[in-house]
């Protein structure tokens, strides 16, 4: 499986004192083709030994500098070894080095590659040759004496990697010395067997050499040794397995050392390379972008068959992923051509320890499903705060070759000690064939329709159509199809009579309620003719926010509805609703259909809400001809069976099946007609009769043209002092004038200052007085204003309402979607927290985790609108702009209330500056410096610290 240590790779002083040997021994004549006696040239990243020079332009050590301009420096091959090399093109080259005979091994190396190379002329088979020979010796199976051996045999040399005095990097460069093959040791740290994914790489334990081989002009990796043999598996004596997928067996990826030729390690790709191998002269990564030592050592520890799948990570691009939240996600994607032939298990380890205890069960803690046909999504969830390693294995079922099997695609380890999730549930039962549409579909002639996914999220109302299409002709009729749903949690039961089922015009749809809120595993059987029992062939994982409880469909429905074989036999034909399952508003449901012969027709009702006596009275009929129409009443909403039985003299057989959702239909109220703010009433001249005093009248008028309530009241004291009894009509028109007044000035400052508990008693007050009728402009600004701020603090509330597990799940995202990833930019802008400290989801982490004064509840509770700049208000809008609430909602329920407050707010103070909206320029960055005075108050009061 290509994860192998290097030997102890220690510098050998030696090794120019056998290549002299071997030159001393000269030139071994055959056939058509010679060895050169001019040997090929010595190169390494490190001092092989003291006479070496260094060459900066080549990033390594020569045996000499002179005539090495002919030598290319190392940069990235512009081909891939897809495009120059086709294994099954090279079998003439691979028996050539297969069949080498044993005699050979007391030869002088330069016999042996005079061998090897005889009658090849290209580059590429050279390499290959020699790399095949290689790879076919088991040196710790080879009878090799203990004693030293001759230095001129090429026995020598297996004996020194077989006793840790050399290893395979330096045999290689011996003989494409003697093969004139430019080649390179380069020595680095590699991810081998010794290596725990994670752990910190050091120079003794991790150190490793391999070659680079210069292929027409280019520079390509090799790795002989791991191209020989393998060391895996996980170190049982830390690590314990805790559960694996359902076709991994037991010891099929057990620490073994085992020998076979590993092609991932000839001609290796530089990606896929620096994966496990890191130089120590960054240069010879053959890489435009160079990989940091920080960056290996951290990056995710992506295994060969991730290579040979020709699959992509999506996240997480770190190999140690901590969570915070309930779960941890992983994303791959594949190559969609050959997307539906791969097959994936995985493997859970907990770390041992000796205060562990007993292991609850996690064979139901792991999701593993295709998101989309060609998308490989994981979630992991832990029931205890722990440390796990994962393994993540797969195969392409389409290779039959001896031997392959389930290899390594990707290890992580997943830290849930810093956890503040509680009471995680399980994941429903996963059913072995996966989560999905997958090869047990099209095998069985299906193809999804409306779900492409291993997850559902169905409508609030907790209600699903899944549907399927037929790949072959498949006449769903002749198969016996059935819909199980299953609740998960830590109790797992069946929930019946949920589903129902019917087929048109091809297709096959499910209709399905989940009872209350939670997750539920549909599974989907077919029974073939010939089938000793149903086979399972798709699975959907259902998770189920409704706010309702759904009652179940009518018992005994769990059979195909619609028309039923005796229907179809006789030659029925239904006139109305061809469906099995029917949708109606309407209270009384017409169903008619067309008879044929003396058969006797019968139509049953049931429900959960009828009993027999109540379907008699239900049910009317009438008979034209050979029409027959039955016309059904339902005395609620709810969900009913009909079901047309017939008698052609042998009893009564099941004709056709319907499932009637019944909800009454709601009258549509009329839409409301914006009416517009109506212009104020010019205020009528109010009557002062002739007995009050000249100057008091005019001072009384005047006061109620100014709108002076001042000026009126005294004037009403003045006018009351007199104590003229015909004044008193006067002084009851002049108060109704002062409280118009007054309550017209106390409703535009409560609007203005937009304070609910002032706008609301200004309200109030004007309707006790009766001066709402005077004051019409007034009132209905007043009551505009008083709505927008409920709704600000209701949407304030709904923030504020979210339990601790809704943060907890927003804030565990690793590489959280898009759109929530906006959303919480856009909220934080709002609390003080500029774009480019939010960029990185880290620091969203970080700021939804504060606690005390930084909460972020707490923030938006003493959050005051009038205080946020108008720019950042826009900035916050647009960071949301390409957004709806659905597509939030999709993804996460908590990121969808914040949303809606983000959305709420800045429309708000959109709604407040109006007048100066257009000539305000959106900002959402630090850097452009704002001319408004608020902000800089705003900012230095806000912005939280990541310290």
């Amino acid at each position: 499986m290509g994860s192998g240590t290097s030997i102890d790779n220690k510098h050998d002083k030696n090794l120019p004192e056998d290549v002299e040997a071997q030159k001393q021994n000269g030139t071994v004549k055959s056939g058509s083709q010679k060895v050169a006696p001019d040997l090929g040239r010595l190169l390494a990243t490190y001092q092989l030994v003291p006479t070496f020079e260094r060459s900066d332009r080549h990033h390594c050590f020569i045996d000499s500098l002179e005539n090495i301009d002919n030598l290319p420096a190392p940069v990235p091959p512009p081909t891939t070894k897809q495009q120059i090399f086709d294994v099954s093109k090279y079998s003439h080259v691979d028996d050539r080095a297969l069949k080498a005979p044993k005699g050979l091994h007391k030869q002088p190396l330069s016999a042996l590659v005079e061998y090897l190379i005889n009658g090849y002329n290209d580059d590429l088979s050279k390499i290959r040759v020699i790399y095949r020979w290689i790879t076919a010796q088991p040196i710790d199976q080879l009878n090799i004496p203990k004693r030293e051996p001759s230095q001129s045999h090429t026995l020598f040399q297996l004996w020194r990697i077989k006793h840790r005095k050399g290893n395979y990097a330096q045999l290689v460069s011996l003989l494409c010395r003697f093969a004139q093959l430019p080649c390179i040791i380069i020595h680095g740290k590699l991810k081998g067997s010794t290596y725990d994914v994670g752990e910190h790489l050091d120079d003794e334990q991790h150190y490793g050499e391999w070659n680079a081989v210069l292929v027409d002009g280019y520079w390509r990796f090799i790795n002989a040794y791991w191209g020989t043999c393998a060391e895996g598996g996980s170190d049982e004596t830390q690590w314990e397995c805790v559960d694996k997928g359902d076709e991994v067996k037991g010891d099929s990826l057990n620490k073994q050392l085992f020998y076979a030729c590993d092609e991932n390690y000839f001609l290796t790709e530089p990606d896929q390379m620096i994966s496990t191998h890191f130089p120590t002269e960054p240069a010879w990564q053959l890489k435009k972008d160079v990989v940091t030592e920080e960056q290996f050592q951290t990056q995710a520890f992506l295994k060969d068959r991730f290579y040979n799948l020709q699959m992509k990570l999506e996240f997480p691009k770190i190999c140690i992923v901590k969570s915070a939240g309930e779960e941890i996600e992983l994303q791959f994607q594949l190559p969609e051509d050959r997307a539906i032939n791969l097959d994936f298990q995985y493997l859970l380890f907990r770390l041992k320890s000796a205060s562990s205890g007993n292991l609850p069960r996690y064979d139901r803690y792991v999701f593993l499903q295709r998101k989309k046909p060609d998308i490989l999504h994981i979630r992991v969830r832990s029931p205890v705060k722990d440390i796990f390693r994962f393994e993540l294995v797969g195969k392409d079922v389409t290779i039959t070759e001896p031997g392959y099997d389930y290899d390594w695609v990707a290890v992580y380890k997943f830290d849930f000690t810093g956890s503040t999730a509680t009471d995680v549930d399980a994941f429903p039962e996963c059913p072995v064939i996966g989560w999905g549409p997958g090869r047990a579909a099209v095998e069985c002639g299906m193809a999804p329709m409306s779900h492409f996914g291993g997850e559902i999220l169905p409508a609030n109302d907790g209600k699903l159509e899944i549907k399927f299409s037929t790949v072959n002709g498949q006449d769903w009729n002749k198969m016996d199809i059935k819909g199980q749903l299953i609740r998960g949690g830590s109790t797992p039961e069946e929930v019946s009579d949920h589903i129902v089922h019917r087929v048109e015009n091809g297709d096959i749809i499910f209709n399905l309620t989940t009872p209350k809120k939670g997750e539920y595993a549909f599974k989907m059987y077919a029974n073939e003719e010939g089938d000793r029992e149903p086979k399972n062939v798709c699975n959907y994982l259902i998770t189920s926010n409704q706010k309702q409880d759904n009652t179940p469909f009518p018992r005994n429905f769990s059979e195909c509805l619609g028309a039923k074989e005796a229907f179809r036999a006789i030659g029925l034909k239904a006139l109305t609703h061809e469906s099995g399952y029917i949708e109606t508003g309407e209270e009384e449901l017409e169903i008619a259909f067309q008879k044929k012969g003396d058969i006797d027709l019968s139509l049953n009702l049931s429900g959960s809400l009828i009993h027999a006596e109540m379907a008699k009275r239900l049910i009317s009929e009438e008979v034209i001809g050979d029409k027959i129409t039955y016309k059904v009443r339902f005395p609620g909403n709810g969900n009913y069976g009909l079901r047309l039985m017939g008698n052609r003299g042998q009893g009564n057989e099941v004709m056709y099946e319907y499932v009637v959702n019944y909800k009454q239909k709601k009258q549509k109220p009329k839409p409301k007609e914006e009416k517009p703010i109506p212009e104020p009433e010019p205020a009528k001249e109010p009557i002062i009769s002739k007995d009050v005093p000249n100057d008091l009248r005019k001072k009384i008028k005047r006061a109620i043209e100014d709108q002076n309530d001042v000026e009126l009241e005294i004037a009403i004291e003045d006018l009351k002092s007199l104590g003229l009894p015909t004044a008193q009509k006067d002084i009851e028109t002049a108060e109704i004038e002062l409280g118009v007044m007054k309550t017209k000035r106390e409703l535009n400052e409560a609007t203005e200052v937009r304070d609910m508990a002032l706008i609301k008693e200004a309200i109030s007050k004007a309707k006790r007085g009766s001066y709402d009728k005077r004051l019409p402009t007034e009132m209905a600004l007043a009551k505009a204003m008083l709505e927008r701020l409920r709704n600000i603090t209701k949407l304030m509330h709904a923030v504020l309402s979210l339990d601790q597990k809704t943060i907890a799940e927003i804030k565990g995202y690793q590489n959280p979607p898009p759109a929530v990833h906006r959303v919480m930019m856009a909220t934080l802008l709002i609390l003080g927290h500029w774009e480019e400290e939010t960029e990185e989801w880290r620091n969203v982490q970080i700021a939804l985790g504060k606690m005390g004064k930084d909460a972020i509840k707490r923030k938006i509770q003493e959050l005051k609108i009038d205080d946020i700049p108008v720019d950042v208000a826009l900035g916050a809008r647009d960071l949301i702009r390409d957004f709806t609430l659905d597509q939030v909602r999709m993804v996460s329920a908590g990121g969808a209330t914040f949303y809606v407050w983000v959305k709420g707010l800045t429309e708000e103070i959109c709604q407040r500056n109006k007048e100066i909206i257009k000539d305000i320029r959106p900002r959402t960055s630090r850097r452009r410096r704002s001319t408004m005075m608020s902000e800089k108050s705003f900012y230095s009061e806000r912005t939280m610290s990541y310290d």
